[in-house]
């Protein structure tokens, strides 16, 4: 059956990823919302774009027409949030509760909220799964944990068919090299890679964190779209890669494949200290999501190689 799917964000970092990927599914009609007038993107030529205001219930409506589907990214991200927390809970908080009211108005419509692992709070430990406490420590965090209980409210009482997804640290190449993701770990390291030729860490590298390669994370979208509406159930899932790795771990699988994909290998810095006790290690539990019939390729190392392809595309070697 063909899906009328609305992308908020989709010019975005992960949005464009994410409609490169449901571009390419003949059954789906994509709609990209834009608060500024453009030509459709060279990843979905296809894709209608619709000039949004959301500070107008008429714009939300038009942008609504016709749809069955909304996967909703537009937000702040957490640097922009830390830094204004209160357009952050303009954009990230009041922004969803009018698309999620005016969404209830089509009968049966799918609303798709992209989440974070980060509500679960810091310094993560044991399994995290749907049932871990919530505990956020700053603007991103509770911006997105509140946003993601207007959708659960809308979905609890049947105004539509809400899915929240809980991602963990997404990564990979954006569709262009002015993509706001160079300064996440992963992203960061493979610029560094071709920029300078050395890996150089803020920190010790010992905390671990949980990567999913945005191949994953546009599996994941397009299987909550398919989704049956019986599996959704309360509507929450993570969306992780199959381990947890430490940072350091990261900088070194990033070296191994600079060797292997541009020839070199890049000498890891870091600074010369240890912390006060070991950072705890943590796994973050897809296995609800997996549950539904998902399968994930989770290959870290494929994600890694096309990202440094991408870097050595766009940037270059700085004496």
């Amino acid at each position: 059956m063909t899906k009328n799917v609305l992308l908020t964000g989709g010019f975005g970092t992960l949005g464009g990823r994410i409609s490169a990927d449901l571009s390419k599914d003949s059954e789906i009609n994509l709609r990209l919302a834009s608060r500024q007038k453009r030509q459709p993107p060279s990843w979905a030529p296809k894709a209608e774009v619709c000039v949004i205001d959301f500070e107008n219930q008429t714009s939300i409506k038009q942008m609504l027409q016709e749809i069955t589907h909304v996967v909703h990214l537009a937000a702040l991200n957490d640097y922009e949030c830390r830094a204004e927390p209160e357009m952050a809970q303009l954009v990230n908080v009041e922004y969803t509760r009018r698309i999620v009211e005016q969404a209830g108005q089509n009968k049966n419509l799918r609303f798709i909220y992209f989440s974070t692992i980060q509500v679960y709070g810091n310094n993560l430990n044991g399994v995290i799964s749907e049932t871990s406490p919530t505990n956020p420590r700053d603007a991103y965090s509770q911006t997105h944990l509140d946003a993601e209980r207007i959708v659960e409210r809308a979905h609890s009482t049947q105004q539509l068919e809400g899915v929240r997804l809980r991602s963990a640290n997404g990564f990979g190449a954006p569709m262009s090299p002015d993509a706001k993701i160079w300064q996440i770990i992963a992203n960061d390291l493979c610029r560094q890679a071709v920029e300078t030729k050395k890996l150089t860490l803020k920190s010790h590298g010992l905390q671990f964190r949980n990567f999913v390669p945005f191949t994953d994370v546009c599996s994941a979208v397009n299987h909550a779209l398919q989704l049956d509406k019986q599996q959704i159930t309360d509507g929450l899932f993570n969306v992780g890669g199959r381990k947890s790795l430490q940072i350091i771990q990261v900088a070194e699988l990033v070296a191994t494949r600079c060797e292997v994909v541009l020839g070199f290998r890049p000498k890891i810095e870091k600074p010369n200290e240890t912390p006060d006790s070991a950072p705890p290690a943590f796994e973050y539990s897809s296995a609800k999501l997996l549950a539904t019939g998902l399968i994930l390729n989770s290959d870290i190392e494929n994600e890694i190689d096309s990202l440094l392809q991408s870097c050595k595309n766009w940037f270059k070697f700085q004496n």
